[in-house]
């Protein structure tokens, strides 16, 4: 069986992070450098400090692949992922079914599935889903911050809803099924996609605006919204979308959970920190250690996936019974992946 690890004598429950970019880094590190077993070699041994079972892992690229490279750089990603899981087998698993969840969690591997974060490399041929859930895709979002054939991210909003495709798509992804990620949209695409979709949703990386008032955060209309259908809200760890100016991080968290909570109940927080420091470019410098008020060489603020056992700790030392500290950080999202995934 899984073991966690303890954390001032607090075992931690399972956790479930909904949204990190390591595919980003393995197919870097693939394509350009010619490294291989990066799973195991370099995030193994950090997800197992911060204690995650289950990693969402989704399929994310630069702007400067858009539009021509689409589909040829999602076909490299998930390359990438299976030549990964055929190298990291003894350690990772991929979840497809109910069944494989069942498996993993009764397992002492870490359970991977694979997401979409925008659906560029779908374009205009939305028949193509099939081919992408045959291959395990299990999530989706239609964009990132960036507008495509489907809808407008809340990088680039006219305050246009989903375009005619992404409704049709929308709609098809719970025939699959498909669970639908509404981060990134902008919030007429929010709209759209609550209105036209038939399944399972969620926001796998978003916060609350009326804590950080920032695009990529949901109002409390949205947040409602979510939970009426049996959504869940991913915290995002980003310090720029917790707090107004990226403050301390974690007094900010326990904000944003006090609020959703208080909106619509623990029972659909979960976690989609989006952690990112193994990213090209991404560490960061003393000043903006200062900045945030993180000492040199202290658990970093800005994406560390280590930080998680520490938030479970301030979960429970903020008044929060185990149990919903427990349902935050894995519980609701378990439930959540037990409904939707296909049997």
């Amino acid at each position: 069986m899984w073991g966690y690890p303890d954390v001032l004598n607090m075992t931690l429950p399972p956790i479930v992070d909904l949204h990190g970019d390591i595919l980003y880094d393995v197919t870097h590190r693939r394509e350009f450098k010619g490294e291989r077993h990066t799973l195991e070699t370099h995030h193994l041994e950090p997800l197992r400090q911060g204690g995650v079972k289950i990693q969402v892992l989704p399929i994310y690229f630069d702007t400067i692949n858009l539009p021509e490279a689409a589909l040829r750089q999602t076909l490299l990603i998930i390359n990438a992922f299976l030549q990964e899981l055929d190298e990291a087998g003894d350690y990772f698993a991929v979840i497809k079914t109910k069944a494989d969840l069942v498996r993993v969690l009764e397992s002492d591997k870490i359970g991977v599935l694979l997401a979409m974060e925008g659906a560029e490399g779908i374009g205009r041929d939305i028949s193509l889903t099939r081919l992408f859930f045959e291959v395990g895709l299990r999530m989706m979002s239609l964009t990132w911050n960036r507008a495509n054939a489907l809808a407008e991210g809340s990088g680039e909003d006219t305050g246009a809803g989903l375009t005619y495709l992404g409704r049709q798509l929308v709609a098809r992804l719970a025939d699959y099924p498909i669970i639908l990620d509404v981060s990134h949209l902008n919030e007429a695409g929010f709209w759209s996609a609550l209105e036209h979709s038939r399944g399972p949703v969620l926001a796998s990386h978003s916060n609350s605006a009326a804590v950080c008032p920032h695009h990529r955060n949901l109002s409390d209309a949205q947040i409602k919204a979510l939970a009426e259908r049996g959504g869940l809200i991913g915290l995002n760890f980003y310090p720029e979308f917790v707090t107004p100016g990226g403050g301390d991080l974690l007094p900010g968290l326990l904000k944003q959970v006090e609020h959703i909570a208080g909106l619509v109940g623990v029972e659909h927080l979960a976690l989609g920190p989006d952690f990112t420091n193994y990213l090209p470019g991404m560490q960061l410098s003393a000043q903006e250690l200062a900045t945030l008020n993180i000492s040199p060489g202290a658990t970093p603020a800005l994406p560390d996936v280590t930080i998680l056992p520490d938030f479970y700790q301030a979960l429970l030392a903020h008044g929060f019974s185990t149990n919903e500290a427990a349902l935050v950080m894995g519980g609701n999202a378990l439930r959540f992946l037990a409904q939707a995934l296909p049997d």
